[in-house]
């Protein structure tokens, strides 16, 4: 029996309608994941912020008291004739000391510093040499040298507590200054080096115990080998050694 063509498209409609239900029941597969590139523009630039770090770093500790360094650099560069010494030992011993120099500028030495101040005989090389290690500028001259300039000369330890001046048997020239390490000679006491030298060292960048006392030593005169029963205060000095005394 032959079917109405209503009832075919009828049919036709159910089979399509469950192919579509059919359909919808299907999973979809995802999307493959996007692949992010690799950050390499921030590790290089985190690398370059690294290196930068450990060279600055680096720069630091190696120029470590650079400043400190180019300013006794340049004070030293100063004086023309200037004698300069480095690495001289600083061990306290007992006894005479025999140094490379005329009056000394550094090295082993007395536990006890020489009082700074003005004095009327000579000092002991072992005890001045402590103090120059503390700081002190030690100003000597030629026991003839004129009265006047002598008292021009006494007049720095007035102005600078780090001053010791005293007479000096044997100098090569009429005056000699000395500082740790440092060395100059001058003609006379009116020469302006002589105050450019005292405002540059006396406490000054070469100073290997700066800030410690130029007082509360000993004022001995003579050699150390004549030092045996002196008084740490006999007398000797025209001028008394500055009251104000800081840690050795």
């Amino acid at each position: 029996m032959a079917q109405s063509p209503n009832r075919t498209r009828s049919a036709a409609k159910s089979g399509s309608g469950s192919r579509a239900a059919g359909g919808g029941n299907r999973r979809r597969t995802p999307a493959p994941p996007v692949k992010k590139p690799f950050p390499w523009g921030v590790v290089a630039t985190s690398a370059i912020l690294g290196l930068l770090l450990i060279g600055i770093l680096v720069y630091a500790v190696m120029n470590q008291g650079s400043g400190y360094s180019t300013g006794l650099k340049k004070l030293d560069g100063s004086f023309h004739g200037l004698t300069v010494e480095n690495g001289l030992k600083r061990n306290h011993v007992e006894g005479p000391v025999k140094y490379d120099k005329s009056p000394p500028i550094g090295g082993e030495h007395n536990s006890a510093w020489e009082n700074c101040g003005v004095y009327t005989k000579q000092i002991p090389n072992e005890h001045a040499v402590h103090s120059l290690e503390h700081g002190a500028v030690w100003i000597t001259y030629k026991p003839d040298l004129p009265a006047d300039q002598v008292r021009t000369l006494d007049a720095f330890y007035s102005t600078n507590p780090y001053v010791l001046v005293s007479p000096y048997p044997g100098l090569d020239a009429p005056i000699s200054l000395q500082a740790w390490g440092r060395q100059l000679t001058v003609q006379s006491a009116s020469d302006s080096k002589i105050a450019k030298f005292v405002k540059g060292y006396a406490q000054g960048p070469q100073t290997p115990e700066k800030g410690s006392a130029c007082s509360g030593g000993t004022s001995a005169t003579g050699t150390l080998a004549d030092e045996k029963g002196a008084s740490p205060t006999d007398g000797t000095m025209s001028t008394a050694p500055s009251p104000a005394a800081s840690k050795k």
